[in-house]
């Protein structure tokens, strides 16, 4: 499948986004931009292909959802403590190509510190959430609360599937809290491997602050190539199997 309803108005799409219907907004998050770079400064150097599958994604979503607002929930950059020559060019590529399709928000992550001297430089800013009459969204690496709809980012939830050898293929999922309606989105970075979410959510030393006063009733869906989303059921029920 190509998109799962999972609320009114609320689609979650194998292109990594989130699509609101009614207020023709897509959420995505953790881009990670100029990542690539930030690895090189450790003596890892990989090809650049972090913004080609950026974009070609995201020039996706626009063709399937033509959105008024894309909202990139944090982490739209990779380097915490300054801003790589990398990071400006594939920060100011990303704005220059797709300011005229949609309003562009931005919604600061714990690696964009610095996103704000970029941003300024084409006369935009970040802001800490968005919250309008139905949805509250922030990237999640601080507790800011939960109500009405909550999105959140900084997981990069995965759905880890082991053979009898012992061999792990990780899928990158979206995960859905009935009981408290908090959303969590996959990263859209091409380098992300993502965290297992049947150890993650089911921890009591969440990565995302939030999640440690919310009940374990989560529900995961992966993105796959060959066959879309998967609806993989409860994460506990998923604990269990791999047990």
């Amino acid at each position: 499948m190509k998109e799962i309803q999972i609320l009114k108005n609320v689609f979650i799409s194998d292109l990594y986004c989130v699509y609101l219907k009614d207020i023709s907004a897509v959420v995505v998050s953790d881009l990670h931009l100029g990542f690539e770079d930030e690895m090189n400064l450790h003596g890892l150097f990989l090809p650049k292909l972090q913004r080609e599958h950026i974009e070609r994604t995201m020039d996706a979503i626009i063709d399937r959802y033509s959105p008024n607002k894309i909202i990139i929930n944090g982490d739209f950059k990779q380097e915490f403590s300054r801003n790589l020559p990398q990071e400006w060019d594939d920060v100011n590529h990303f704005i220059e190509r797709y300011k005229d399709q949609a309003k562009l928000i931005f919604i600061k992550g714990n690696h964009d510190n610095y996103l704000t001297n970029i941003l300024k430089h084409n006369n935009m800013e970040i802001i800490d959430f968005y919250e309008d009459d139905n949805y509250y969204i922030y990237h999640g690496d601080r507790d800011m609360s939960t109500r009405k709809i909550t999105i959140l980012g900084h997981e990069h939830p995965a759905v880890v599937l082991r053979d009898e050898v012992g061999g792990i293929f990780k899928i990158p999922a979206f995960v859905f809290n009935f009981d408290y309606r908090i959303l969590i989105t996959p990263a859209m970075s091409f380098f992300s491997s993502g965290t297992d979410v049947s150890e993650s959510l089911l921890s009591e030393e969440h990565f995302t602050p939030v999640l440690k006063s919310v009940s374990k009733r989560f529900r995961a869906y992966g993105i796959t190539e060959e066959f879309g989303l998967l609806d993989f059921g409860y994460v506990e029920d998923l604990e269990q199997k791999i047990k």
